[in-house]
C-alpha cells in the first residue's frame, strides 16, 4: 500500500495502544480496592498490612489523577466503566461489583486530596451489611459519617424502561437498522457493476447510526448477526463483519469516529468479490488450485475499487488489502517481507472469519454452533490471530453469543439475550410457546448465575441448531 498511510497507520497505532495502558492502568486501580476491601474483612483499620494495601491503592489513584482531574468508576448494569472507557470483568471484579451494587453504591469517584485512611474507612463502609445502607439518608451523608469527605459515592443508576421507550420509539429499531445496512450494501455492489457513484454519504450516515445503536444497546444489533440469511449471504456478511467490528470497537472504547470508520472498513471490506466470478463465490465443493489463485485476488480488487471512491477513507482500503493477511502461511496477498497488519484490519479478520465459520450458505445450510466457531478463533490465537484481540473479542461476544439456542439441564430450552460477568452462564430467555410472544414475559428472562440452595439451579447442557427446530430467530431478535 502507499507509503503516506505511514502516518495515520502510526497515529491509529499510537490511540489504541494508549487507551489500552489506561484501561490497563484502571484495572490494577479497582483490582486492588477489592484487594483493600476484602482486607478490611480480615484486619482492623490501623493493622499495617491493611494500610499497605490502602497506600498501594492511594498511589495508583494518584498515578491516574496526574491527567484529570478526578478517578471514576461507574458500575451499570453488571459493567465496570473507568469514566467512559469499558473495563474488562473476571470473576474476582464481578464478586466486588455486587458487593457495592447490594449497597445501592452505583458509582465511586476518588477526589484530590484523598488520604489512606479515607480509604480504609470506605473498605469498611463497603463491608457493612446491605440493610444497613437503607433508609440511613444519602450516600454523601452516609460516607460523612465515616469521615469519608474525598470519595463521592452515587446511586445505581436505574433506567426508567418507559422513558427508554418513548427515546427508542423515536429512532429505527435495531432489525430496521440492519436491513437497511442489508439494501445499502446490495446498492454498493450494484454501484460498482454498473460502474456507478458509490454514495458514500448514505454508507456514513448508515455506519453511524449503527454506532449509535450499538452503544445504545450492543447486544440488540449483535444478536441479528445470528440470523441466517441463506439467500443474502454475501450482503449479509459484509453488514455482520460491520457489526461485530463496531462492538468490537465499542468495546475497546475507541472515539466514536474511529468506531465510525473501523464499522465503514468492516461492511466494505469483501467489496472485491464483486470481480470474482459467481461460479468461484458460490461453488459448494472444494476450489481447485486455479479457482483459489482466482479468489485469492478479492483483497487487491477491494483496494482498487475503493481507491477509485470518492472521499472513501484511507483505512477502509487498508483494511480491504490486509484482511486476509494473517500471520501464518496462509494469508494473502503474500510478501516477501513480514507485513504487519494495522489494528483495524486485525479487527476486521477475526470478524470476518467468526462470521464465515458459523454463517450458512445457500447451498450448505448446515452450521457451526457459535462456542465451536469460538473454540476455533483461541485455537488459532497468535497465529492466524492477534491474541489479545481474539481474547477481547470472546469476552465481548461470549462463549455463547446472543441469539445462540441452549439446551438446558432443566430440560428447559433458552435463547441468549445478555452476557454476565460469566462467560460461560449468560442471560436467557427460556422459551415455551416458541412464537415469539415469551419476549413480553418478564419472568422468562433469567440468568444462569442463578443459584438456589449454593448450587446453580440452571446450566447448559449444549447448543441447538436453530434451523433444525421451529424457532424462528427472527421474531425475538428483530
Amino acid at each position: 500500500m502507499p507509503e503516506n498511510l505511514s502516518d495515520t497507520r502510526g497515529e491509529s497505532r499510537q490511540s489504541f495502544y494508549a487507551k489500552q495502558q489506561l484501561i490497563a492502568s484502571a484495572k490494577l486501580t479497582f483490582q486492588q480496592l477489592a484487594a483493600v476491601i476484602k482486607n478490611a474483612t480480615v484486619y482492623p483499620g490501623s493493622h499495617p498490612f491493611l494500610l499497605a494495601a490502602a497506600d498501594q491503592l492511594l498511589a495508583r489513584i494518584s498515578e491516574l489523577m496526574l491527567t484529570r482531574k478526578e478517578v471514576a468508576f461507574y458500575l451499570v448494569a453488571g459493567e465496570l466503566f473507568f469514566d467512559t472507557y469499558s473495563v474488562p470483568v473476571d470473576q474476582g471484579f464481578a464478586i466486588l461489583m455486587e458487593q457495592i451494587t447490594s449497597r445501592d453504591v452505583g458509582g465511586v469517584i476518588f477526589k484530590p486530596g484523598l488520604s489512606k485512611e479515607e480509604i480504609v474507612a470506605f473498605a469498611g463502609l463497603m463491608n457493612k451489611e446491605a440493610s444497613s445502607f437503607a433508609g440511613s439518608g444519602g450516600l454523601s451523608e452516609i460516607a460523612a459519617k465515616h469521615g469519608i469527605t474525598h470519595i463521592e459515592l452515587h446511586r445505581v443508576l436505574f433506567v426508567d424502561k418507559k422513558f427508554g421507550k418513548t427515546v427508542k420509539d423515536t429512532k429505527k429499531k435495531a432489525g430496521e437498522v440492519f436491513m437497511d445496512a442489508v439494501e445499502t450494501v446490495k446498492e454498493l455492489v450494484e454501484s460498482v457493476h454498473l460502474d456507478k457513484t458509490f454514495n458514500m454519504r448514505k454508507v456514513n450516515a448508515l455506519v453511524h447510526t449503527m454506532v449509535d445503536t450499538i452503544l445504545e444497546d450492543r447486544d440488540a444489533l449483535m444478536g441479528l448477526t445470528s440470523i441466517k440469511m441463506y439467500d443474502e449471504y454475501t450482503f449479509a456478511h459484509s453488514v455482520n463483519v460491520a457489526v461485530l467490528s463496531i462492538a468490537q470497537g465499542t468495546f475497546l472504547s475507541f472515539d466514536k469516529p474511529q468506531i465510525a470508520a473501523l464499522g465503514v472498513a468492516g461492511m466494505l471490506h469483501d467489496i472485491g468479490k464483486v470481480n470474482i466470478p459467481l461460479e468461484v463465490i458460490n461453488k459448494p465443493d472444494k476450489l481447485t488450485d486455479q479457482e483459489w489463485e482466482i479468489m485469492k485476488r478479492h483483497p487487491v480488487e477491494g483496494a482498487l475499487i475503493l481507491s477509485d471512491v470518492q472521499a472513501m477513507t484511507k483505512l477502509a482500503m487498508v483494511v480491504a488489502f490486509e484482511h486476509h493477511q494473517h500471520g501464518d502461511v496462509r494469508g494473502y496477498p503474500r510478501f516477501d517481507d513480514i507485513v504487519q497488519q494495522h489494528p483495524f484490519s486485525q479487527i476486521v479478520a477475526i470478524a470476518d472469519s467468526y462470521d464465515a465459520i458459523v454463517a450458512a450458505r445457500v447451498y450448505y445450510k448446515v452450521t457451526t454452533p457459535p462456542d465451536k466457531a469460538i473454540r476455533i478463533l483461541l485455537s488459532k490465537r497468535g497465529t492466524a490471530f492477534n491474541p489479545v484481540l481474539v481474547k477481547a473479542f470472546v469476552n465481548m461476544i461470549g462463549v455463547f453469543p446472543v441469539g445462540t439456542l441452549l439446551k438446558l439441564d432443566s430440560g428447559e430450552i433458552g435463547l441468549v439475550t445478555h452476557q454476565t460477568r460469566d462467560l460461560m452462564r449468560p442471560r436467557v430467555l427460556l422459551l415455551t410457546t416458541f412464537d415469539g410472544s415469551e419476549k413480553n414475559d418478564r419472568n422468562a428472562e433469567v440468568s444462569l448465575l442463578e443459584t438456589e440452595r449454593g448450587r446453580y439451579k440452571r446450566s447448559i447442557r449444549g447448543t441447538i441448531d436453530p434451523g433444525g427446530t421451529n424457532v424462528d430467530l427472527k421474531k425475538y431478535l428483530s
